[in-house]
């Protein structure tokens, strides 16, 4: 499952792990709070990701696959450290368009992160009835 693959390039971030999932030009296309950019080919792939984990790599909470005609959709939430030492919580949605088993195009969208004391004011005003 693609689903396998992807949590070990967030738990790991190197290059090894973008080759094994992306194609040589794969596009990155990501949707953060307030923000769309995207990145093209492994190098520039890599160079994101080793961005997303300068401070360590991610936790990774729930993760759930839904497998179609095209790739896959996965969603997420993750625990992820924060520059100031702290922690940050995420949640993602991430759309995967394949050809054979390596991922050409990647269109994700993020929460963006959230300090501990904006998850305590989502769970006290907006309680949630599924994780």
């Amino acid at each position: 499952m693609l689903a396998d693959r992807f949590r070990k390039l967030l738990e790991t971030g190197d290059r090894a792990a973008v080759e094994d999932f992306y194609s040589s030009d794969a596009l990155l296309d990501t949707n953060v709070p307030t923000w769309r950019f995207q990145r093209k080919g492994i190098d520039e792939i890599a160079a994101q990701y080793a961005e997303w984990s300068a401070f360590g790599a991610p936790e990774v909470l729930g993760l759930r696959e839904w497998q179609a005609s095209f790739g896959a959709v996965i969603e997420f939430d993750q625990r992820e450290p924060a520059e100031d030492g702290g922690e940050a919580y995420a949640r993602q949605l991430h759309m995967f368009f394949t050809e054979g088993d390596k991922v050409v195009r990647h269109v994700m969208y993020c929460t963006g992160p959230w300090d501990p004391e904006t998850e305590a004011r989502q769970k006290a005003e907006a309680p949630m009835y599924e994780p």
